[in-house]
């Protein structure tokens, strides 16, 4: 089994700098090693992290290779996925994404970025991470209107480049009567590019759960049953849906420092040092758990990995998603073996 862990970056106008601690000392690639972890995921969020010089190739080219060059000085010895940066530092798209990568492609910058990375001599890379983790894409309820025909292009391209798509969608809030409907959800029409997506299922994040019945929107507590519901149409109904038996399925386990007890001490959510959306009431603010105790955080969390064991699915890859800090998988690896006598990683 592989496990991704997620390595968050971001541009500090200047260069790049790693996020990922262990407590008060920066990660190395054997941190990652000795938690389980055989695979990264170089990212920073949807891309407002990542340097924008401009649209089109050259710019896209030059931006890839410059971050892959920075990759390959500091993350190496482990395969690697990088991310293609979807958004400029101001949140919208980088390039065309509203017509084919076949036509678009041409003078592109995701396509600049695509030929910039691997321009750089480094072994490790295995392939790329769409970043844009809207599961409405392609769909006319998400605002970028992202096209099926742009996603399979560019998955085309990567492919006969000899290296892998990934893709870790958010499906927020929406449970499995709105996922089942291909006109709100584009992980049907859209999921079979990919060779992995790794779904998130938000359940650590939302206290609720909106069902599509009988055309109309009804809101129900996102309970574990619901968990539970929702993985299983990920594990059982999904892969028949989106028609591509390469494609693999799986989840994005989830969790953040609210499990550490660490406020973000940042004003209404805009100045967040983690870079990240935030939760904010009068005192303070922690990161994305639905909740702001503790041991709330670590219940939610482990709920995943009692979810696919109540199902009796036993993904061949997972993704996670902590956060910046490795104590945030140390304490839920301790909590884990204490509370449900397995590994949480």
């Amino acid at each position: 089994m592989s496990k991704l862990g997620l390595w968050w970056v971001r541009w500090n106008g200047s260069d790049y700098e790693s996020r990922m601690t262990v407590g008060n000392r920066k990660v190395t690639v054997e941190d990652f090693r000795e938690r389980g972890f055989d695979r990264v995921v170089v990212l920073s969020g949807e891309g407002r992290g990542i340097k924008y010089s401009g649209p089109f190739y050259n710019s896209g080219y030059n931006d890839g290779r410059e971050f892959a060059r920075w990759v390959s000085n500091h993350i190496y010895g482990m395969p690697l996925y990088i991310t293609i940066p979807f958004s400029r530092p101001e949140g919208f798209p980088r390039d065309q994404v509203q017509m084919p990568f076949e036509y678009s492609g041409a003078n592109s910058y995701y396509k600049g970025w695509i030929d910039g990375v691997p321009s750089v001599d480094n072994t490790d890379p295995t392939g790329f991470y769409w970043s844009y983790e809207s599961c409405l894409q392609t769909t006319s309820y998400d605002g970028a209107h992202v096209t099926k025909e742009f996603i399979q292009y560019m998955s085309n391209y990567i492919h006969s480049n000899g290296l892998e798509l990934i893709w870790i969608p958010a499906t927020r809030d929406r449970g499995v009567t709105y996922l089942r409907e291909e006109s709100f959800d584009g992980i049907l029409n859209i999921g079979g590019y990919f060779d992995y997506v790794f779904i998130q299922p938000n359940y650590y994040q939302n206290s609720v759960c909106i069902e599509y019945i009988n055309g109309h929107k009804q809101t129900f507590p996102y309970s574990y049953e619901k968990l539970v519901e929702k993985i299983r149409w990920f594990y059982e109904e999904l892969p028949r849906n989106i028609k591509n038996p390469n494609t693999e399925i799986s989840i994005e386990m989830e969790a953040d420092r609210t499990i550490l007890g660490i406020p973000c001490n940042c004003d209404n959510g805009h100045n967040c040092p983690e870079n990240m959306k935030c939760d904010c009431n009068l005192e303070k603010c922690y990161e994305h758990c639905r909740e702001h105790q503790p041991q709330k955080a670590i219940d939610y969390a482990l709920d995943y990995v009692k979810a696919l064991s109540d199902i009796g699915w036993k993904p061949s890859n997972l993704a996670y998603y902590f956060s910046t800090d490795f104590k945030v998988i140390d304490t839920l690896q301790e909590q884990c073996r204490r509370e449900l006598n397995e590994p949480y990683v």
